[in-house]
């Protein structure tokens, strides 16, 4: 665990990494991930200003690298969905490497757009398509995936002309235990029933006409790919006709690439529909290629008893990761051993009474001043995070591919009074 006294973060220049971090190998720097860094020198994080989010070049190039064989060749494309990571830094390092990005909003894909590198493209499905919003989705958006027949209706002749229309389906296969997750639970919302678009194409083949491509999205964090097959397997037993009629098919996500064999298992599911159906195939990941490269880094802001309980207050709070409260999970934690002497509570800093991280154990007592770091954060934690009490979001910095802590943005109050309804630029 890195526990070290916070001092202010100077904002122009970078933090240089120690040199003993840094590896030179054939010529080409290589570097050990944050994680190590933190515990081999704790004090890296002295200049941080917290709440933090530090996301890790290096690591979000491994991840890439993980995809890079199935692009190969045009055997597949690749996209990011950038739910789950939005920061424009973290875009434009991915943008050279995948084939464009996954969105689900205007504001999205005007985002996706402004970093798309060279034939990449922009796709979209979304339940909450607005009639205004439909020409300008149409001009940013190279791919739309209509998410009812009813949307299909309404506005696929407005977009027809500058973008390849298709409908996101419903396979109708649950992998997912909690309905919460789950996109194919009872009542879904999220796409057709594929029996109603297999029966609709049968009354109605004029109603379809212009339809180029499916898309379904089924799984969430999933690391078997055996599902995804199962899932191509099931919509080719049943809806061949629809396959046959199409120009292509997007797997959607909801998996997580944890080895080289969830890749592979990734490509004998691309490979099932190439080797029956000429179709370009699209997959579009997101926690996949961010989760492991993100941290949240935090400073204990007091400590004290409370019935029975060490509580240790951080200067972060569950409005940077909604999903702990949301979802009842306890986040990873840097140093946080079973067998370690002391427990303490992690509390988060506002007035929630249920702002709370979990209770964990380290081999020496917390003061205030140390910092925590909660890895395995880099989605769903900035993209969710919000500002309850007036807390601050976190700032951001990357740890570079040259060794280096750059920070990248800093909250203002101007940015909290503005959301609220105040002129811009007010003195605090």
């Amino acid at each position: 665990m890195s526990l070290i006294y916070s001092e202010k973060l100077c904002v122009d220049a970078p933090v240089n990494v120690p040199s003993k971090h840094i590896e030179r190998v054939n010529g080409a720097v290589q570097r050990f991930p944050l994680i190590d860094w933190v515990r081999t020198f704790p004090d890296g994080f002295h200049e941080i200003t917290t709440p933090a989010f530090v996301y890790d070049e290096g690591v979000l190039h491994s991840l890439l690298d993980q995809v890079q064989p199935l692009r190969a060749n045009g055997r597949c494309r690749v996209l990011f969905a950038i739910k789950s990571l939005s920061f424009a830094g973290v875009l434009s390092l991915m943008a050279p490497r995948l084939d464009g990005f996954a969105v689900s909003s205007l504001y999205e894909a005007r985002l996706a757009r402004s970093v798309v590198s060279g034939d990449g493209s922009i796709h979209i499905t979304t339940p909450g398509l607005r009639d205004h919003e439909v020409g300008d989705i149409g001009s940013l958006c190279d791919f739309i995936s209509f998410n009812s027949l009813s949307q299909w209706d309404m506005f696929r002749d407005r977009v027809k002309d500058g973008s390849s229309c298709g409908l996101r389906v419903n396979p109708q296969m649950s992998f997912v235990d909690d309905d919460r997750y789950d996109p194919c639970r009872p009542g879904s919302k999220l796409g057709v029933p594929l029996p109603d678009l297999v029966a609709g194409l049968e009354r109605e083949p004029a109603r379809f006409a212009g339809l180029k491509g499916i898309l379904f999205h089924s799984n969430c964090d999933s690391s078997d790919f055996g599902q995804l097959l199962a899932t191509v397997e099931h919509i080719h037993a049943n809806a061949p006709e629809v396959l046959a009629a199409v120009e292509w098919v997007n797997l959607g996500g909801g998996y997580l690439l944890d080895d080289e064999g969830s890749a592979a298992g990734l490509a004998a599911a691309v490979d099932f529909l190439k080797s029956r159906y000429d179709l370009q195939v699209f997959f579009e990941p997101g926690a996949a290629l961010v989760r492991p490269a993100g941290y949240i880094v935090s400073t204990v802001l007091d400590v004290f008893q409370s019935g029975g309980s060490t509580v240790a207050v951080l200067d972060t709070s569950v409005n940077h990761m909604p999903e702990v409260f949301e979802y009842d999970f306890e986040p990873d934690v840097v140093g946080h051993d079973d067998d370690a002497a002391h427990e303490y509570l992690l509390a988060g800093c506002t007035c929630l009474a249920g702002d709370l991280f979990g209770v964990y154990r380290f081999d020496h007592k917390l003061r205030v001043g140390d910092k925590i770091v909660f890895n395995n954060a880099g989605a769903y934690t900035l993209t969710k995070a919000h500002m309850f009490n007036g807390i601050a979001l976190p700032s951001v910095y990357a740890l570079t591919a040259q060794g280096e802590l750059a920070p990248k943005s800093h909250p203002a109050f101007d940015e909290f009074a503005a959301r609220w309804g105040m002129d811009q630029h007010v003195s605090a």
